[in-house]
Formats: structure tokens, sequence, C-alpha cells
């Protein structure tokens, strides 16, 4: 391409452009998404073009290393576009030492090419799908008599070759026809020829001057001047690429560079996205619904794979996304398995806080190791203890990588095993090795617990206090035992603690105020102080309900005592958070 460099810009005229694009000599990466302009978009394009409009600034990519360029996928440009099945090709770069690709302007440049270089073919109205004439391959004409009165000051259409001719007050002029020109002076042999072809002789000779001019300035859009203002980035990375491609392109469809590395994965493994897809809509369909994505996915695979889990594009070149493809029945259903028993403990999307905790148990299962009833309940204390240490908050990749170590022996050539067939959660925790985090939950750490608030810290909190639930079959709330309704700075004024409020709207939506209720129980409970609704319950059922919420016995269950009641309920659940997570013995 010329390189009329300025400022770091370089301009190209559309026949420079064109040229480079019909020569394969400008690429598409597999981050671009496919080509979807209709024949409308091409010709306000070029109504554009023709008035002399910016139509944008186009970003490119160079590189110039071959490694560099084998290691990613690029397609050529669409000429013939067919909208039931048209898509980019592969492009062959072995023998390329140096190519430039388009990161931006996609489909303004695979338009410039279809209309100068190709053809555009879609179905005629009113004829059969299975008419193979319903599909004409249509070619870009102008209209070069005046109009008024119109949003566009000229005319394009996108006409079978041999229609132009039939339209009456027309005069179609095939606009690819002005790359083959010599120069300018060409124009009056092209008007000789419109003016030999035409039905109305007269209709051409009247309005000489309009299209004589109307040929003048396609001749000087097209060939001479450089709208075409291009930005190029050299070698810069896939990574550095992806970054500046999701900004430049956040004023449209918000991509994420997940979406992208999808892209570039589907271009060495065609059902990729598919396969994905249907595994997340699997796992997440489970129980009370999960949240899993693409990133959980593809983060995985690389950990299961024993590769480096740095989520980058360079991480999943074509040979990786082979492996992948090749594993992929075993990591479906390590996956899926992995999620049946997170469904089983009582997780869902709410209360796993992490996702990166679910990985290793993924992993263990991935290797062949056991999932009976013992390992269950190992997966249980590890990822109690996982999510609320917060382990995998900050560096949670090198967390992960800790984590694989400790579970792993061997190597990568001779393929990793696991060390151990059974998952101990207490010698994982005494061993496991990370610099600056621990899975270790001390009694200084239960009084932070009982400060959660209403919400996903809260809820891991309440059900391991809650433990004989079946969250995976029934609804459970998070109730405050004392109504937020009672805690309004009129309330407690009138019953005399108006100088408690700040302190009590503190605690009211903290863990000693917090019930694990079922969604039925709740409603009926709904705004009613908690004393009168101990009072609808049996003696029996109190009792029962006593034992099983922590609720202390020796004080008021007035609103007014809510003091006393939060401290005395907060050391019930201390003591029992001491004999979940410390193994301390009754009291």
């Amino acid at each position: 391409m010329k390189n009329r460099r300025k400022k770091g810009y370089s301009g190209q005229t559309i026949a420079e452009t064109v040229e480079v694009i019909r020569k394969n000599e400008l690429f598409l990466p597999a981050l671009q998404r496919k080509f979807v302009w209709d024949t409308p978009q091409i010709e306000g394009l070029f109504d554009s073009i023709m008035q002399g409009f910016p139509i944008g600034t186009f970003l490119l990519w160079e590189l110039n290393d071959q490694t560099a360029i084998n290691s990613n996928v690029f397609y050529n440009f669409i000429k013939h576009y067919d909208t039931r099945y048209s898509r980019n090709q592969k492009a062959s770069l072995s023998s390329k030492k140096s190519i430039v690709s388009v990161l931006d302007g996609q489909q303004r440049l695979t338009s410039l090419n279809i209309a100068l270089n190709g053809t555009y073919t879609y179905k005629t109205p009113r004829k059969r799908f299975d008419n193979p004439e319903a599909y004409p391959k249509r070619v870009l004409f102008l209209n070069l008599l005046p109009r008024t009165g119109e949003d566009f000051k000229y005319e394009f259409k996108f006409l079978p070759d041999t229609d132009q001719s039939n339209q009456p007050e027309k005069l179609w002029y095939k606009v690819n026809e002005v790359l083959s020109w010599e120069d300018a002076s060409s124009i009056d042999e092209e008007y000789r020829k419109l003016k030999e072809r035409a039905h109305d002789k007269k209709l051409v000779t009247t309005n000489s001057p309009v299209i004589k001019k109307t040929l003048r300035t396609l001749y000087r859009r097209i060939r001479i001047d450089d709208p075409l203002m291009c930005f190029t980035l050299k070698d810069m990375g896939i990574d550095d690429v992806l970054d500046i491609f999701i900004r430049v392109n956040s004023g449209g469809t918000q991509l994420s560079k997940t979406d992208l590395l999808m892209s570039t994965i589907t271009a060495s493994w065609e059902n990729a996205r598919d396969r994905v897809e249907d595994l997340l809509k699997s796992i997440n369909e489970q129980g009370r619904k999960f949240n899993f994505d693409i990133d959980f996915v593809m983060r995985t695979c690389l950990f299961l794979l024993d590769d480096p889990i740095l989520f980058r594009v360079r991480s999943f070149g074509p040979e990786k996304i082979n492996e992948i493809k090749t594993n992929w029945g075993g990591i479906y259903t390590a996956i899926s398995e992995t999620v049946s028993i997170l469904n089983l403990l009582g997780y869902d999307g709410m209360t796993l806080t992490s996702r990166n905790s679910v990985i290793p148990i993924v992993y263990h299962i991935y290797k062949g190791g056991d999932t009976k009833t013992k390992e269950r309940n190992q997966f249980k204390k590890y990822l109690q203890h996982a999510l609320l240490t917060g382990f995998f908050g900050t560096h949670g990749d090198q967390a992960l990588a800790n984590l694989r170590s400790y579970l792993r022996e061997g190597s990568k050539e001779d393929g990793f095993k696991l060390k151990r067939k059974s998952f101990d959660f207490d010698h994982l925790k005494t061993n496991l090795n990370t610099p600056g985090k621990t899975l270790e939950i001390t009694e200084e750490d239960l009084e932070d617990l009982l400060q959660k608030k209403k919400g996903r810290q809260a809820f891991v909190v309440l059900s391991i206090l809650y433990p004989q639930f079946e969250y995976n079959t029934k609804n459970f709330d998070q109730d405050h035992i004392h109504p937020t309704y009672f805690f309004s700075f009129n309330h407690l004024s009138s019953i005399g603690k108006g100088d408690k409020y700040e302190e009590w709207q503190t605690k009211k939506d903290t863990i000693p105020n917090l019930q694990m209720l079922e969604e039925r129980k709740n409603r009926v409970k709904n705004k009613r102080e908690f004393k009168d609704w101990l009072d609808m319950e049996s003696e029996i059922e109190k009792k029962e309900y006593f034992e099983d919420n922590y609720i202390p016995l020796d004080v008021s269950y007035d609103i007014k005592d809510f003091h006393e009641f939060y401290n005395k309920r907060k050391e019930l659940l201390i003591i029992a958070l001491k004999k979940i997570l410390l193994g301390a013995k009754d009291e």
C-alpha cells in the first residue's frame, strides 16, 4: 500500500486499496466478525464518497515476523458475497515474511471490495427460494442522471449486469469500470459509449454536462483523492492488539476479550463456540442455576491440560486448540460432574462467589480422582474455606498454579498424574505453599465472618451454619430475624431507642440477625415482629426452631431488647463455627 505518512497516518486512494485487496495483500485477523452490511449500507457509503464526506479512519496491524504470522489465523476478504453462505476463506501465509491486516474498518473495506472487484447476491423478492434465478449476481451501478428531493445526492444500486438498460429515465453506469480508465481523458470515450447504447439518446445529450461532471467526480473520488486514512500498528502482540481492538470498537456492539478470543479459536476449531455453549447451557441450568461463562471454560481447559494459566490469546495457538478439541470429551465430563456435585452440596450462582475455586475440583476429577461421599465432604470443606478466605481474590492465577502443583506429580512430557486419588482438604490446607495466601480460618477470623452483610458472602456463611438444608431442592431466603421494618428512625424513637438508630442500622443486616428460612415460611413471617411470629408456633415447634437457628433462650425477643439478643446469638454462632470450621469440641 502506498505510504504517504503524516503524523502517524497514511492516506490511500480507494483504487489503490481495492487493488491491494484484489491481489490478496491485505488480510483480516480471526478476531474480526463476519461481514454483515446490506446493499443500502454499501450504496450509502458510495454516496458519501461521491460527496467528499469523511468515511472514517482505518486501523491496520503490520506483522514482520514469520513466527508471529504463523501463530495467528488470517482470512482473505470476500469478493463475491452471497447472503446464503458467504464466509471468508483462510489465507495461505506460509511464505509470507510480512503482512498487513485490518483491525478496524472491515465492513467498509469489504464493501469497497465487493462493489469494485466483485458482486453481491441476494434473493429477488417474490421468487421461490428453490428457483436458481431468484439469486442473480448483482453489480454496483451509478445513475448518471441528476436526482432531486432524495436523501442521497447520488443514486447507487446493485443490479444484475443485464438489467441496467431496462429502466426508463435512468442512465446506469457500472462503477467498477472506472478502475480500467487510463486517465481522466477517458471520460469523453465513456460518454460516447453511453450515448451509443442508450435507448433514449436525447436524454443523454440533454444531460451531457451533468453526466460528464458525475463521471469526473467518480474518477476523482476513486482514483485521485485519498479518503482512506490508515493508522498502522507495527509488530504488536495479539493480546495488545486485542486491547486496542476492544477500545476502538467500544462505540458499537460491545465485545469482550473473550468474544474475540472465541473468534480466534473458531478459526482452528470451527465448532468450538457451539461445543462451549452446549456445555454452559447444560451446567448453568442445574439446580437453582449457575452463571459459568466462556472465560471459566477456557481457563479450565488450560488448567486441565497442564499449561500455563495466563489467559491470553497466545495461550490458544492452533496446536493448543487441537489439543483441547481432542480432549473435549473428558473436559466436558469433568466439568459437568463437578457442577453436579456443587449442586448436591447446595451451591448455586449466588453462593459460589468464586468460579476459580471450582477448577481444582475439576482437575481432580479429570485426572481420575475419587468422587465418593468422603471426597464430596472434603470438596465442601475446601470450598467453604476458599470462599470465606477470599483465596482466589487477588493473584488468582498464581493461587491456581500453586494448587495444581500440590495436586499433581510427574512432568508434562510423561503426562501429569494425581499425587493421591483421594481429596484430603486437611492435608491440602497444611501443605499448600502459596505465599501471602492461606486456606486457614482462625478463631480471630470468626468475628469478621459474622459481620458479613446480607448477600453473597453472608449466604456462604449461613450455608455453613445450616448444613441440614437441601439447597438444591428447596428455595431458602436470607431472612431478617428482626424485620428491617422495625429499624426505622421513627419506630425506634417511638420505643425510646432513637439514640440506637445508627448502631442498629449497621447491625440489622449482619449474620447475627439473619437466618435461613424456607421461602414459603418467609412469606408468612413477612413484617411480623419476631416475638409475635414466635407466638404463632407451638411449644414443640419453637423448641425445634430455637435449636436449628441458634436462637438464645434466656433473652427478650422484643425489638427494644435487640442489642442483647444480637450479642447472645453472636456468641452461639461463634461456638457453632468453631465446631464446623475449626473442629472444636462442645463447650
